[in-house]
């Protein structure tokens, strides 16, 4: 019905048999007119449908007689087979083997009935605006419903909510080890079956971690733990591989793991650049890095410490520029050493992304697991030296100020050219100073700042109960503050119609040594000039970046690069 990526087997192999609408007179729907993804006011679906009735339908003659009326209950009913077709729709039945449709209990809705359907009426008509979808703790859809006789509503339900849950005595989660006993339900689009699914990392991210990755981790039931990004800042969707084990966290152990961008996800749509923004491609590889290490059981040797994760050092480099949007990015990636001192476990993984078996994106990447007491000792990159951005030591230098928060242009395409920052959850630059030949280089320099609110929508979803700023966001306010010296300097006068891209065959390389944190009022940062070229295919500009907390120097970039093509350039 939905195509092949819904396909579970057949025949006697066919797993979720139980997950279907019902037939014969249970049965309610006639047809399902309508399915819009991202609509209703939540944009999180919108799904129509319509009930036919006849006054011979067998209801009538059986409630009441001589005063027939289609019971409420039916109503009801259509209303859940509305629920059903959505997430089947969605998939969330493909994360399991053998699952089945169940009210959530504990949650209530609201009913509300304002008339009745008669012999007289000729057709139903159900409106469903989704109101929430989840995977935690099973995979749940709530709904407001409507159901019209025409244009009269005739019942209404507020916050009705279904269920996707494994039937009893199901496997539905990995066992010792991190491997199932038997397959969990989840291929990916290509038909090859996974190791743990969406429904497993969502656990891993915010919910049980027994259910996530294994019995072994409900030693840190009600502590926390380290946790991978959750919510709309996840960016692996499951594992497909494992070469290691837990007995023995080895160098050379491997994982291989993917993501599907959807085409419609709200990175695309927020951002500045035409491409994945390098905050999303930073992130999907960072995570499936730090997912391997976790997975294989890093910290389970000191279950007595409470541990956080952090990122430390890093180089990537994008090989070739693909169009994401509607791909399956597959991460490839490999422990390549463990160093564990007092306190603190230290790894290092290489990784390379691939779509279609192409790779277009590699690196290497230093991450640490800290105790408490290792984590409160940071002192940034220069031993707690305070050293001041370039722009303090000249003063007299020739400066423009530029007021990005307060001027709406900056995120709306610009006449001319079009170019534009990130808007929405990707404004993440206040104001800017730009010092044309200014910087070390002499090539270019910008100073800019961004306020910090304990309210941003990314502490929630990095980390659960560790709430930092990801670096990878850290690293996308800079490449708008390049934005801005690209805009301001004039370099594309002149070009037409373009757009920011990711160039490739350019190394970015990172070193972090703190982060922001809910408490800290601003992020400082400013970025140096140090190549700026012109070829067949636009533009290209690089730079070397710093960013500051409290005077406290704590993240350093080289290689920040960004590209401008006409549009329609490759």
């Amino acid at each position: 019905m939905f195509g092949p990526a819904w396909r579970q087997g057949t025949g006697a192999e066919r797993l979720n048999p139980a997950i279907r609408l019902p037939h014969g007179r249970l049965l309610v729907l006639d047809e399902v007119t309508g399915i819009d993804r991202t609509g209703g006011p939540r944009q999180l679906g919108r799904i129509e449908a319509v009930q036919r009735i006849s006054p011979d339908d067998w209801y009538f003659a059986c409630h009441f007689p001589g005063d027939p009326l289609l019971p409420g209950s039916l109503i009801v009913e259509g209303a859940a087979q509305v629920l059903q077709t959505y997430a089947m729709f969605l998939g969330l039945h493909l994360v399991f083997p053998d699952a089945e449709f169940q009210p959530v209990a504990g949650r209530p809705g609201t009913l509300t009935m304002r008339g009745q359907v008669t012999p007289a009426s000729s057709r139903l008509r159900y409106v469903a605006e989704v109101t929430d979808i989840d995977l935690l703790p099973r995979p749940t859809v709530v709904a407001d419903i409507t159901c019209y006789d025409g244009d009269r509503a005739v019942v209404r339900i507020h916050d009705f909510a279904l269920q996707v849950r494994e039937r009893p005595g199901t496997a539905y989660r990995p066992e010792a080890g991190g491997r199932p006993v038997r397959f969990l339900g989840r291929h990916n689009a290509a038909g090859d079956p996974s190791l743990v699914n969406e429904f497993h990392l969502a656990h891993i991210c915010l919910g049980d971690l027994p259910t996530g990755m294994g019995p072994e981790f409900a030693v840190y039931d009600g502590r926390r733990s380290p946790r991978g990004a959750n919510g709309d800042f996840k960016y692996v969707d499951r594992i497909m591989s494992l070469e290691g084990s837990r007995d023995a966290v080895t160098d050379g152990a491997r994982m291989v793991s993917e993501y599907d961008s959807a085409p419609d996800s709200w990175y695309y749509h927020e951002s500045g650049t035409a491409d994945m923004p390098n905050c999303v491609l930073m992130e999907t590889s960072l995570q499936a890095a730090a997912l391997t290490t976790a997975y294989l059981g890093s910290i389970l040797g000191d279950p007595q410490e409470t541990y956080s994760i952090r990122n430390l050092n890093g180089t990537a480099t994008v090989l070739r520029d693909v169009d994401l949007r509607g791909r399956t990015v597959r991460h490839k990636s490999t422990l390549l050493s463990t160093q564990r001192l007092a306190g603190v476990i230290l790894q290092d993984l290489a990784y390379t992304l691939t779509v279609d078996g192409e790779p277009f994106y590699q690196g290497q990447s230093l991450f640490g697991y800290f105790n408490d007491a290792a984590l409160a000792n940071q002192t940034g990159l220069d031993g707690g030296r305070l050293v001041p951005p370039w722009l303090d030591a000249h003063p007299a230098a020739e400066a423009q100020r530029i007021d990005i928060a307060g001027d709406p242009g900056w995120r709306r395409p610009r006449d001319g050219d079009g170019l534009h920052l990130g808007h929405g959850r990707l404004a993440l630059i206040d104001d800017a100073v730009l010092v044309p030949g200014g910087g070390t280089h002499g090539r270019g320099y910008v100073l800019a700042r961004r306020r910090i609110d304990p309210a941003d929508w990314y502490f929630a979803r990095h980390f659960y109960l560790d709430p930092v700023m990801p670096g990878s966001l850290g690293v996308e306010a800079i490449l708008q503050a390049l934005q801005v010296y690209v805009m301001r300097s004039g370099l594309t006068d002149g070009l037409g119609p373009a757009r920011f891209v990711r160039p490739a065959g350019v190394p970015m390389t990172w070193r972090y040594r703190g982060q922001i944190l809910r408490e800290d009022p601003e992020m400082l940062f400013d970025l140096h000039v140090s190549d700026v070229r012109r070829d067949d295919a636009g533009l290209v500009v690089v730079a070397d970046a710093n960013v500051w907390k409290r005077g406290l120097r704590i993240y350093e970039v080289s290689g920040v690069a960004l590209a401008v093509r006409p549009d329609g350039a490759a």
